[in-house]
């Protein structure tokens, strides 16, 4: 009985010591940054569904570096945000067209355009 009762008090202080430790890595494993973090986004006028945003981000997620990715086939967009000391816009916008996709740097006189439009149309 004496035995039992030790092993159970050895486990129980071994379930104690662990708890609240991270058993997973919860993130990519990309926790050191080299570089300066931004964000990116590309047109991608192919992207049509779901399993295209998927395919994009599954791509994308493989390259070192990259911290966020945000497909939107809807909005035809793909948003990234990465370690510029890791990988840059052009490794990103070949990892895009090697998935089969198109890639095209937006830039934030193409946003400035597609709000103008908005405002005309409402207009």
């Amino acid at each position: 009985m004496k035995a039992i009762y030790y092993l159970s008090m050895i486990i129980l202080l071994f379930v104690l010591s662990s708890c609240g430790k991270k058993t997973t890595n919860e993130s990519s494993g990309d926790n050191n940054t080299t570089g300066k973090i931004e964000t990116v986004e590309y047109k991608s006028e192919k992207m049509h569904c779901s399993g295209c945003e998927e395919t994009i981000s599954g791509e994308l997620k493989k390259i070192d570096g990259i911290k966020e990715v945000k497909a939107d086939s809807k909005l035809k967009s793909v948003k990234v945000t990465f370690d510029d000391g890791k990988t840059d816009k052009d490794a990103i916008a070949k990892a895009i067209i090697a998935a089969g996709y198109d890639a095209e740097l937006k830039t934030p006189v193409d946003d400035n355009t597609s709000d103008n439009k908005n405002e005309e149309k409402k207009n």
